[in-house]
C-alpha cells in the first residue's frame, strides 16, 4: 500500500496463482483467497469520519441522480456504492488514486485510513444477525458483504489484498470470465442474492464481457421493527410533483423532531436502538434533492423534541446504471488500477439495485453495487404532528457510525 508505514504479509506469487486458478464459475463455488488482516493502531480518523465521508459522497451522488430523474422517486444506497468504489481505491496509483480520493471524500490511502475503515466495517458487522430476521423476537439486523471477483490467473498485489481484507473484510474469488462469462456472472448474482436474503436476485442482468478482469461488489440487507409502531393507516392526499395523489398514510407513532433553516427532520428509532430512520421534510417550494451536507449537519446538531408523525407506506424498487453519473463527479474511468494485477484497465460499468419497504411494523431494505473493470482497449413550532404529505427524504442509518445506508427521495409514494 503506497505511503504506508506498516508491514504486510507478502504472498508467494506461485501460491496466489494456484489459489486464483483452482476454481470454476457457474456451478462451482470459487476458491477464496484472502489477504492478511493486519492489526493497526487507531489514528485520529474514526469510523464516524468514514461514515461522514460516505454521507458527503452520497449527497453528491443523490443530487447527480436527481438531475436525471426530476420529479421521480430516487432510492440509492450511498454506503453500498461507497464501499464498492472504496474497494477499488487502493488499487489506484498516482492521479487515479487522487481522483478516487476526491470522489469518495477520503484522505490519502494510508494505514490510518485502513484502520478507520476497519473500525467502520466492524461497527456495521456488529449488527449482523444470522438467524431468521422475520422471527418475532429477532433483533434489528444489518448484513453487509464486500467481495472482489477476479479473472482466472490474475495476481493482485499482495499488499492490496491485505489492505482490502483489513479495511473491508473483503475476500477474492476467481471466476472464468473468459471461458464462461455467463456462468461467472451467474455466480456473482447468486452470491449477491444470498447476501441480500433473496431480495436482489440479479445484480447484473446481462452476462459480463468475456474480457472482464475484475468485479468489485457490495451487498446490504436491513430488517428492523419500529420502537414505536404506527397504529393506524388511512387514505390521505399527497402533493406529488405531478399533482395530488392518494396514499396510505400511517399515524400513531412518535419520533424526535429537529428543525434547521426551514428543514424538518423526524428520527424514528427501531426497537433495539441500533438503527434509525430519519424522514426529512424540506421547506415549502423546495425539492428534497436540494439537501446538502451542511443542511444535514444542521439538522443533526439541532435540539430535538418529541413529535407525532404521519408517514406514508412505501415500496420502492430501482436499478441505476451509475457509470456516467459517477464520471461527472470525477470517477476516473480509465486509470492506473495496476494493483489489481494488470495495467491499462478501465471501469466498464457501475450498477446498483435497491429495494425499500416501509409499513406499520418496520422496514426492510436491500442494495447491491457492482463495479466491473476491463482492459482499456475494450471499454467505451406549534405543530403537534409532522405530516409527510409532500415530497420528502427518507434516510436509514445505524446509530453508532451514522452511515448513510439508504437515501430515498419520495416524490410520489403511490408510484
Amino acid at each position: 500500500m503506497p505511503g504506508s508505514a506498516w508491514s504486510f504479509r507478502v504472498l508467494a506469487a506461485a501460491a496466489a496463482a494456484t489459489a486464483l486458478t483452482a476454481c470454476g464459475s457457474a456451478g462451482v463455488i470459487p476458491q477464496v483467497l484472502r489477504g492478511d488482516v493486519v492489526p493497526l493502531s487507531a489514528g485520529t480518523l474514526t469510523a464516524r469520519d468514514v461514515a461522514s465521508a460516505q454521507t458527503a459522497f452520497g449527497v453528491d451522488l443523490l443530487r447527480a441522480v436527481c438531475e436525471q430523474a426530476a420529479g421521480e422517486n430516487v432510492l440509492i444506497s450511498p454506503t453500498s456504492a461507497a464501499e464498492a468504489l472504496s474497494l477499488l481505491y487502493p488499487a489506484g496509483r498516482g492521479q487515479t488514486a487522487e481522483a478516487m480520493r476526491a470522489l469518495l471524500h477520503l484522505p490519502e490511502w494510508s494505514s490510518e485510513v485502513v484502520a478507520a475503515m476497519g473500525d467502520h466495517t466492524r461497527a456495521l458487522d456488529r449488527l449482523r444477525y444470522d438467524g431468521d430476521p422475520d422471527d418475532e423476537d429477532a433483533p434489528n439486523s444489518l448484513q453487509m458483504s464486500n467481495r472482489l471477483w477476479t479473472a482466472l490467473g490474475l495476481e493482485p498485489d499482495p499488499r492490496y489484498l491485505d489492505g482490502i481484507a483489513t479495511a473491508f473484510d473483503a475476500d477474492v474469488r476467481a471466476l472464468d470470465f473468459a471461458g464462461d462469462p455467463g456462468g461467472a456472472t451467474d455466480r456473482i448474482n447468486t452470491t449477491v442474492a444470498e447476501d441480500t436474503r433473496g431480495i436482489i436476485e440479479k445484480l447484473f442482468d446481462e452476462p459480463l464481457d468475456d474480457d472482464t478482469v475484475a468485479v468489485l461488489t457490495n451487498a446490504l440487507h436491513l430488517k428492523a421493527r419500529w420502537a414505536d409502531p404506527f397504529t393506524d393507516t388511512q387514505p390521505h392526499p399527497f402533493a406529488a410533483p405531478s399533482g395530488e395523489v392518494t396514499v396510505d398514510m400511517m399515524s400513531g407513532a412518535t419520533g424526535s423532531m429537529r428543525v434547521a433553516d426551514g428543514w424538518q427532520a423526524v428520527e424514528l428509532p427501531y426497537r433495539d436502538g441500533t438503527l434509525a430512520a430519519i424522514a426529512v421534510l424540506p421547506p415549502e417550494g423546495t425539492a428534497p434533492c436540494a439537501i446538502d451536507t451542511a443542511g444535514l449537519a444542521g439538522l443533526a446538531a439541532a435540539q430535538s423534541r418529541p413529535m407525532g408523525v404521519r408517514l406514508p407506506t412505501m415500496r420502492i424498487e430501482q436499478s441505476h446504471h451509475l457509470l456516467e453519473v459517477l464520471a461527472t463527479l470525477g470517477l476516473p474511468i480509465e486509470g492506473d488500477y495496476s494493483a489489481l494485477g494488470q495495467d491499462d484497465l478501465a471501469i466498464s460499468q457501475v450498477v446498483q439495485k435497491s429495494f425499500l419497504e416501509v409499513d406499520e411494523d418496520g422496514t426492510e431494505a436491500a442494495a447491491a453495487t457492482g463495479v466491473a473493470v476491463e482492459a482499456t482497449s475494450l471499454v467505451v413550532g406549534a405543530q403537534k404532528v409532522v405530516t409527510f404529505d409532500r415530497p420528502f427524504l427518507f434516510l436509514l442509518t445505524d446509530t453508532e457510525t451514522h452511515s448513510p445506508l439508504f437515501i430515498t427521495v419520495v416524490n410520489d409514494p403511490s408510484a
